[in-house]
């Protein structure tokens, strides 16, 4: 977990001579600022924003509000130019997904203040993109034509070339969120999105960029076909993304995928598959305490309130206790 929230791999743990060295260092935070220590903190900003993928937001939360509190201080501390803006752009990173698990906790007023320190720290970096995924976060927040405006809001913060990480995922909620309120061309934009993700490095570009991999642009495709109604791409569709997510340890991006295939099977009737589903969306976003995967569970929800049948009214009754235990509400 140290080498991961490092945003180290396995390789280049191995190649450490004196790895105590360096959790020495790590511990007890920087005594002088150099090329080591910026990059060590660039690489913990990314180690953070990995994490966020496996774990509870509460059990990061502490630790990356006291990295962003450590990169406060230096850029405080007057370092040189060739520093301060390199501070500046992981500070924004850092505070971008600080506003997310802020909101993910239920502390609304704790999610603005992140918001406006990343936007500041864009400015002062330079790096106007990080308020593109600020507006990409913020549009899980939201619904219906909010969250499409969200969207579009963020692509203004896209460069006119390169970054095609975040241009693919913004492509692809711009989708998501047009197939919810019927529009067809949804479907360009998901061509669009695959396009730009065939020219990407999503290990290479931003911090917030690790997450988006085949699995998660086949949930993409899976969850706007499922709002498009469309049953015949939705099927080959949800087998792209089962496949994905077979062997996943994302269970916030799990609960999704599920998620989207119960509200399928429910859509063509098969009420006993979309009550599988449904519960294992509910236990992945039970395991993973995920607000974003309860909302995603929204509309099944929904279309369980009208079912006679007693598994789907026992597990609409389990997703209730899990909202009321996790303190979240129905979208």
């Amino acid at each position: 977990m140290l080498l991961l929230a490092a945003g180290m791999t396995a390789e280049a743990a191995a190649s450490i001579t004196d790895p105590w060295d360096r959790l020495s260092r790590a511990l007890t935070g920087p005594q002088a600022l150099d090329e080591d220590t910026v990059e060590r903190l660039e690489a913990r900003t990314v180690g953070f924003h990995r994490l966020e993928y496996v774990l509870p937001a509460r059990a990061i939360y502490q630790g990356l509000t006291t990295h962003i509190t450590e990169l406060s201080n230096l850029l405080q501390s007057g370092p040189p130019e060739r520093f301060r803006r390199r501070l500046a752009a992981t500070a924004g990173e850092a505070a971008t997904l600080a506003s997310w698990i802020a909101w993910d906790l239920k502390q609304p007023g704790q999610s603005l203040s992140f918001d406006r320190v990343s936007t500041l720290a864009a400015k002062e970096s330079g790096h106007q993109i990080i308020q593109a995924c600020t507006h990409a976060y913020k549009s899980y927040a939201v619904q219906g034509r909010a969250a499409h405006e969200a969207v579009r809001h963020a692509q203004q913060f896209l460069p006119a070339h390169g970054d095609d990480a975040t241009r693919a995922w913004l492509l692809s909620r711009q989708a998501e969120e047009l197939a919810a309120l019927g529009d067809r061309r949804a479907v360009s934009l998901l061509h669009q999105a695959e396009d730009a993700y065939s020219r990407a490095r999503p290990h290479r570009e931003r911090a917030w960029t690790r997450f988006l991999d085949a699995g998660r642009m086949a949930a993409f495709h899976l969850s706007t076909y499922v709002r498009l109604g469309d049953d015949h791409r939705v099927i080959e569709a949800g087998q792209a993304a089962l496949s994905a997510v077979a062997q996943d340890t994302d269970h916030k991006k799990v609960a999704v995928v599920y998620a989207d295939i119960a509200q399928a099977q429910l859509q063509i009737g098969d009420v006993t598959e979309g009550v599988t589903y449904a519960r294992r969306a509910l236990e992945s976003a039970r395991r993973s305490e995920s607000t974003w995967g309860l909302q995603h569970l929204a509309t099944v929800e929904k279309t369980l309130a009208v079912q006679k049948d007693q598994a789907a009214r026992e597990l609409l009754g389990d997703i209730t206790s899990t909202r009321r235990a996790l303190g979240t509400s129905p979208a």
